[in-house]
């Protein structure tokens, strides 16, 4: 069973405008909508379309809670397995005028009981089953967050890390599954600076041979690498600027990568199979779907540019 985890979901609120969006004016946009957002849940929706079941762990509340669950309904693979605090679930405006502007709320408190009830549920998955963690943290919770871990892995749970670069730093020396990243929040991971390219391919070896089983880096949106046992790759996201808009594109490639992974264990070929899943997102309304997956598989191109030897 692959179980996804957002530690702090969002109800996310589309506002798309047919001009540019101009500050201190009025903006009147032409179309709304409102969508369950967060990494982890982003990871689930992608899998849903691929007609992979998942389950959904994070905390929900307030007067949010509802509606956001209403909206997973339509989800036939998503079993929401949230749990319920006491504070309000955040809403997150999504802006896009030909670009995309996020106005991301902070969210609610996370007492360490309702952590503790989260660290349960984990404690039940067992040999087989993947635990994504995807998106931040609060930082008072990262000892929590970490031996939650490391528990799951050594009952051989496959973690999937997608968070802070501290939390994820402290998790090598557990052997994660995958752990996905980015230039910046690598640099963090490794507490120096990466400026060029030989850099940023000498940082995620750095972190693939100090446990990491695979490593993905996502390039601002538009480029995508891989460290595995089998050397490092890396292929394009977006190609041009026609993006109908980049949210979830990260997830998405998780995504797929987890779904080929299980039926070929192969790292590479997921790499392959999730950059399709990045870049149908990249270019659809909303979550990649199969049909948009497919039609990218033939014109992907993925590139073997070292060894990890």
């Amino acid at each position: 069973m692959i179980c996804t985890c957002t530690l702090n979901p969002s109800l996310d609120y589309y506002m798309e405008f047919s001009e540019p969006i101009e500050t201190s004016r009025y903006n009147r946009s032409k179309n709304e909508y409102y969508e369950a957002g967060g990494k982890g849940i982003n990871v689930s929706i992608v899998l849903n379309n691929l007609m992979v079941p998942t389950r959904a762990y994070g905390f929900l509340g307030g007067f949010t809670r509802d509606f956001y669950i209403q909206l997973l309904q339509k989800y036939e693979y998503i079993q929401p397995n949230f749990t319920f605090i006491d504070g309000h679930t955040r809403i997150n405006v999504k802006l896009h005028d030909g670009t995309d502007t996020d106005i991301n709320a902070k969210g609610p408190y996370i007492t360490h009981k309702d952590m503790n009830r989260l660290r349960e549920k984990v404690k039940r998955l067992d040999m087989g089953d993947y635990f994504v963690l995807a998106g931040q943290a609060p930082a008072y919770l990262t000892e929590d967050i970490i031996d939650m871990l490391g528990e799951a892995i050594e009952n051989g749970v496959k973690v999937v890390l997608d968070t802070n670069p501290d939390i994820e730093r402290e998790c090598l020396r557990f052997k994660p599954f995958l752990l996905k990243t980015t230039p910046d929040e690598l640099a963090e991971l490794l507490e120096r600076e990466i400026t060029n390219d030989e850099e940023l391919i000498a940082g995620a070896k750095e972190v693939f041979e100090k446990g990491a089983k695979n490593v993905i880096i996502v390039e601002n949106k538009r480029e995508a690498m891989l460290v595995c046992d089998k050397g490092i790759f890396e292929c394009d996201l977006v190609t041009d600027e026609k993006t109908v808009s980049t949210v979830g594109t990260a997830d998405s490639l998780v995504a797929g990568f987890l779904m080929n992974y299980l039926r070929s264990a192969d790292a590479m070929d997921s790499f392959h199979f999730g950059v399709c899943c990045g870049c149908a997102t990249a270019y659809s309304k909303g979550m990649a779907t199969r049909e948009k997956i497919e039609s990218y598989y033939q014109t992907t191109d993925v590139r073997r540019i070292g060894t990890v030897e």
